[in-house]
């Protein structure tokens, strides 16, 4: 009886030690990661925050914050929005695109000139002129991306392959997921991993070597990436010094479904080419200052005659 037991005991501990090195090694913090980001690249979200944060010694803050959206049923239409800031200015970028074509929102240009901050009259003509979109292949004096989900994700998917020839130990487990720390080496690998993808390869070779070999100045390189276990979170930090200044780069992005999305593209009356823009601008312009010296002159007369 007494054998039995300790038979029987010795059974159940070889049990739970084999079955919990069984679970700890399909749930070790690489693995968690790599999970978490096949999450992220396979999942079906259309929706997705997120911030970016540059700083240094040498300058101001730079960070931009927003929003990206695909339509649920048509997977290329797009809507994206970004705020620009550093410490002096902050402007806004709100761009629609499709298949065939991009578009960039006048609010973008009124921004430009300054007009939102004037008086209500002025307020008033701004909000007119946002109705309108530049169609950015007639126009070559605003920079906008075509963004195409399924790129993005065939591209993320050779990318997640390569982190799982990493050494485990470079992973754990943090606050918000699981981690990864990359050393010079890894980042100028997993450099060249991008750049024969298919996003990467609009990048010519020789700027990708350039990026490498700047890697080669940079002491104190300190760079993670995290993601969630549900796949909803992705995190990049890098910092460094280069020539004694200190520089850091933040990313962070979440996303999430919605199947009820519709992203629509402009009207086609209120697509307007660059110069057409312009026209249209300048007349308001002139309208408004026609109809201030009007009032004045008015005001004017009507003051002398008494």
């Amino acid at each position: 009886m007494k054998k039995t037991l300790v038979i029987g005991t010795t059974a159940v501990i070889v049990v739970a030690v084999v079955g919990g090195g069984s679970y700890m090694a399909l749930h070790t913090p690489k693995r968690q990661f790599n999970s978490g980001l096949t999450k992220m690249t396979d999942n079906k979200n259309n929706i997705a925050d997120f911030r970016v944060k540059v700083s240094g010694d040498d300058m101001s803050d730079k960070r931009v914050n927003g929003k990206i959206k695909f339509d649920a049923k048509h997977k290329n239409n797009m809507d994206l929005v970004m705020n620009l800031s550093d410490n002096k200015q902050a402007q806004k970028m709100h761009i629609k695109a499709n298949n065939d074509n991009a578009y960039l929102s006048a609010s973008f240009v009124t921004g430009s000139l300054g007009l939102s901050s004037y008086n209500n009259e002025v307020s008033k003509i701004t909000k007119s002129i946002n109705q309108y979109w530049l169609k950015t292949s007639d126009t070559t004096s605003y920079e906008t991306a075509k963004i195409k989900p399924k790129t993005v994700k065939s591209d993320t998917r050779a990318l997640t392959a390569w982190f799982q020839d990493l050494d485990g130990k470079k992973f754990e487990k943090v606050s918000d997921g699981y981690k990864v720390d990359l050393n010079k080496t890894d980042m100028k690998r997993l450099m060249t991993k991008i750049s024969k993808t298919k996003s990467g390869k609009e990048i010519p070779k020789s700027e990708w070597q350039a990026y490498k070999s700047s890697i080669n100045d940079i002491d104190n390189l300190k760079f993670s990436i995290t993601t969630s276990k549900n796949g909803h979170l992705l995190k990049m930090n890098f910092s460094g010094k280069e020539d004694g200044k200190l520089g850091r780069i933040t990313f962070q992005t979440n996303t999430k479904r919605d199947d009820k999305l519709r992203v629509k593209m402009p009207a086609a009356n209120k697509i307007k080419s660059e110069i057409e823009l312009t026209t249209i601008i300048q007349d308001k312009i002139r309208d408004y200052s026609r109809q201030q010296f009007d009032n004045t002159s008015f005001s004017t007369s009507s003051s002398f005659d008494i």
